[in-house]
C-alpha cells in the first residue's frame, strides 16, 4: 500500500512539473507576441492596449511559477521571459529619456533592475542545470544586455537626484557601484567593470546623494573611492568632512581635516583655519603649532603654514615673534589682507605692552621720552600693515580706521588722527 502512496506522490510531482513546464511554455508564446507588438514602428490606440494586456497576462501567468518546487527544467527559461518582460517594458520610458521627454522615473528604474535581477538568475539556473552550449540559449546574449545595462542604471541615479529623491538616486547609484559584485554572469568582465575610470566620479555622486539623504553608513562607505575623483576634489573633502562634523566625529574630522590640509596647503587655507580655530577655541596652543609646523616642513614658503604659525604665536602672546611668520605670509601672497592685519595688531600690541610696562615708574623727562621712544617705533612699524589693509579692503572702514587712529593717536599726528575719527563716527 505505500508503494502504491508513494508512487502516486511521484506521479503528482511530474504532473505538477509537467503543468509548470505548459506554463512556462504558453507564456513564452505570449511573451512573443508582446515582442511582435513591441517591434511595430507604429501602434494605434488598439495595439497600444493590446500591448498592454498582453504584457500584464504574461507577467500575470509567469509570476507563480518562480515560488513552485516543481519550476525545474524551464526556471532559467521562466527568468529569461521574464527579464524580457520588464525590457519590454522600460524601453519605452528610457526612449522619453533619450527624447528629453517627461518620464516615469521610478518606473523606469524598477524595471530595469528587475530585468537585470532576472538575467542574473536566469544565469545561475543555468548554472545550477548544467546547461552547456547549444543547449544554454540565454547567458550570451544576457551577458551582453548585462553589460549594456549599467549606464542606465546611472541615468536613474542622476534623474532621482535631480528630483530630490536621493533615498532612490543612492539606490541607484549603489546598484551601479556593486555591479561587478552583484552580476556573477559578467564573469571575467566584472573586473573590468570594477576598474571603469567613472568609478570615482560615481562614487562622488554616491555620497552627495547619501548626505542629502542622510545616509551616513553609505557615505562612509563610499567616501575613500570618492575621494579619487580629482576633478570636484574640493568638493568631494568639503562634503565628506561636513558629514564628519554633524555626525560629531570630531576625531575623524581633525584626522581627515589634516590630511587635506597636508595634501594641499595652498588650496585648503578655509579647512586649516577651521581646524586651528576649532584647536583655539579648546586652548589647544600645542596642536596648533603641530599643524603649522608639518605645513611648513612641506613648504617653507606656504603662505597658510606661516600665517598659522602667526597665530600660534600671536594667541599666545608671543608678538615680536609672530611678525616675522605673517610678513612671509604676505609675501607669498600680497593680497592677504588678515596676514596684514595681524602683522599691523602685533605691532601695536607689542607696542602697547612696552607701554604698559611703563606704568608708575618714576622718571625724569629725558627718560621717559627715550623710554617711550620703543612704544612709537613699534607704532609706526604697524601703520603700513594698516595701511595695506586699507588698500585692499578700502569698504572695510573700521577694521582700519580705528587701528589707524590708535596708531596716530601715539605718534602724535592729530590731523590724521581726526580723520580716521570721521571716518568710525567718533
Amino acid at each position: 500500500m505505500k508503494k502504491v502512496l508513494f508512487a502516486f506522490a511521484l506521479a503528482l510531482v511530474a504532473s505538477g512539473a509537467m503543468a509548470q513546464d505548459k506554463v512556462i511554455r504558453k507564456a513564452r508564446v505570449l511573451k512573443e507576441e508582446v515582442q511582435n507588438l513591441v517591434a511595430m514602428p507604429e501602434r494605434n490606440e488598439k495595439q497600444e492596449a493590446e500591448l498592454k494586456a498582453k504584457l500584464a497576462e504574461c507577467f500575470e501567468m509567469i509570476a507563480p511559477v518562480f515560488n513552485s518546487p516543481e519550476t525545474k527544467k524551464e526556471l532559467a527559461n521562466a527568468w529569461d521571459i521574464k527579464a524580457q518582460l520588464h525590457m519590454f517594458t522600460f524601453n519605452p520610458l528610457l526612449n522619453n529619456v533619450i527624447a528629453k521627454q517627461p518620464t516615469d522615473t521610478t518606473a523606469l528604474a524598477e524595471n530595469i533592475y528587475a530585468s537585470l535581477d532576472a538575467m542574473e538568475e536566469c544565469y545561475k539556473a543555468v548554472q545550477t542545470l548544467g546547461l552547456k552550449g547549444d543547449k544554454d540559449p540565454y547567458t550570451l546574449q544576457n551577458k551582453l544586455k548585462v553589460l549594456q545595462f549599467r549606464p542606465y542604471v546611472a541615468y536613474c541615479g542622476q534623474m532621482f537626484f535631480q528630483n530630490q529623491q536621493h533615498a532612490k538616486a543612492v539606490e541607484a547609484f549603489k546598484r551601479w557601484m556593486n555591479y561587478p559584485q552583484t552580476y556573477t554572469i559578467l564573469g571575467p568582465d566584472a573586473a573590468t567593470l570594477a576598474a571603469d575610470e567613472s568609478t570615482p566620479q560615481i562614487a562622488y555622486y554616491t555620497c552627495l546623494a547619501a548626505y542629502f539623504a542622510k545616509d551616513n553608513a553609505t557615505l562612509n562607505e563610499y567616501i575613500g573611492k570618492a575621494r579619487e575623483y580629482t576633478e570636484e576634489k574640493d568638493q568631494v573633502n568639503q562634503l565628506y568632512l561636513t558629514s564628519l562634523i554633524e555626525q560629531g566625529d570630531t576625531v575623524a574630522w581633525l584626522k581627515a581635516g589634516k590630511e587635506v590640509v597636508l595634501a594641499d596647503p595652498a588650496g585648503n587655507d578655509g579647512v586649516a583655519q577651521n581646524i586651528l580655530a576649532y584647536y583655539f577655541n579648546k586652548g589647544d596652543f600645542a596642536s596648533a603649532q603641530a599643524l603649522a609646523d608639518e605645513v611648513l616642513a612641506a613648504d617653507a614658503n606656504s603662505r597658510l603654514g606661516n600665517y598659522a604659525k602667526g597665530l600660534v604665536f600671536m594667541n599666545d602672546h608671543k608678538y615680536k615673534e609672530a611678525i616675522p611668520f605673517f610678513t612671509k605670509a604676505t609675501e607669498t601672497d600680497p593680497t592677504f589682507s588678515d596676514a596684514y592685519y595681524n602683522a599691523g595688531v602685533c605691532w601695536s600690541n607689542y607696542g602697547y605692552d612696552i607701554n604698559e610696562s611703563l606704568s608708575g615708574k618714576k622718571m625724569t623727562q629725558a627718560q621717559f621720552n627715550a623710554a617711550v621712544q620703543p612704544v612709537k617705533d613699534a607704532y609706526k612699524a604697524a601703520e603700513p600693515f594698516f595701511l595695506k589693509v586699507k588698500e585692499l579692503e578700502p569698504d572695510n572702514t573700521h577694521k582700519w580706521a580705528t587701528r589707524l587712529r590708535t596708531v596716530y593717536y601715539i605718534l602724535g599726528n592729530k590731523a590724521k588722527e581726526a580723520e580716521m575719527a570721521k571716518l568710525v563716527g567718533d
